[in-house]
């Protein structure tokens, strides 16, 4: 099953029973609140929007990005991905993001004893350990949202919560994103964490069952409107599959050149005006 009619009702219901918002110095948007989307992930599926191109290079290096828990913006140069430009500053540094809230959240210093005088919890590996030794456990939890960060970042993360679920050797994942470009941002979004799904399966050696999608601020800007219309006319065509050439001794050490995605046929990319929000150019370097 591809739900990207879902997503496409989704951006329908956006336009026709949004509410309208123009903040001073902002894009107008049209908005929803809380909209859940699901998608089935069995059989290899990824779902990539096939209504509009979606690039799978930048998604997938992005989440390769993410998941080294990175601060700067060297390994997106390196396979030429621009998706985070406008947001590093002169040094390519964006802040403490979601990789490095990923891979090194800070431990506060009154309970470090707690954690055997640790400074730090990488919650990727943790989650990776937890899901293979008690995969019952309903605490398979990742999350980007540390208020007492927010003023290092370039901005705020959007996709803020991440929840896995193993049963009967399927997984599964729930992403909670706060605020949602619901042309440019979620597509993308739907797929990279898709893949992220279908990477932590390949390693857990289970089968990948689905990925669910919370929406919080959903929204549609106002110069987005005609590539949303146009979008929504197209035919949805079948949803492509994704391979790994090998698997590799664990989930940090993923290269690019790991995934093959195939049938992946879609319409024609449509490009649209990115909108600049938070603080680009401000982030700042957490030692």
């Amino acid at each position: 099953m591809n739900n990207e009619a879902g997503y496409l009702a989704m951006l329908e219901r956006i336009l026709t029973e949004g509410n309208y918002r123009k903040p001073d110095n902002e894009e107008g948007r049209y908005e929803l609140f809380a909209q859940p989307l699901r998608f089935d992930l069995t059989h290899n599926q990824l779902p990539l929007m096939t209504t509009k191109k979606v690039f799978f290079k930048s998604l997938a290096v992005e989440m390769l990005w993410f998941l080294t828990g990175s601060q700067d913006t060297k390994l997106l140069k390196q396979h030429n991905v621009k998706i985070w430009d406008t947001w590093e500053n002169s040094e390519g540094i964006v802040g403490p993001l979601y990789g490095y809230q990923w891979r090194h959240w800070q431990i506060d210093p009154a309970i470090q004893h707690l954690h055997n005088g640790k400074t730090e919890i990488d919650q990727i590996a943790t989650v990776m350990k937890s899901l293979q030794e008690r995969p019952e456990a309903r605490s398979h939890m990742v999350t980007a949202w540390r208020p007492d960060h927010l003023k290092a970042m370039s901005i705020k993360p959007c996709h803020i919560l991440l929840q896995f679920y193993l049963v009967n050797n399927e997984l599964s994942l729930m992403l909670t994103q706060r605020s949602c470009d619901a042309y440019l941002g979620v597509p993308f979004n739907i797929a990279q964490y898709s893949l992220l799904t279908q990477m932590v399966a390949h390693q857990l050696g289970c089968k990948a069952k689905e990925f669910i999608w919370i929406g919080g601020d959903v929204h549609i800007y106002e110069n987005h409107v005609d590539q949303v219309k146009a979008q929504i006319e197209k035919p949805i065509l079948d949803i492509p599959s994704i391979s790994f050439k090998r698997k590799p001794a664990d989930i940090f050490s993923y290269k690019f050149d790991d995934f093959e995605v195939t049938n992946y046929n879609h319409a024609d990319y449509v490009p649209a005006q990115v909108s600049p929000q938070g603080q680009p150019g401000k982030g700042v370097f957490l030692k």
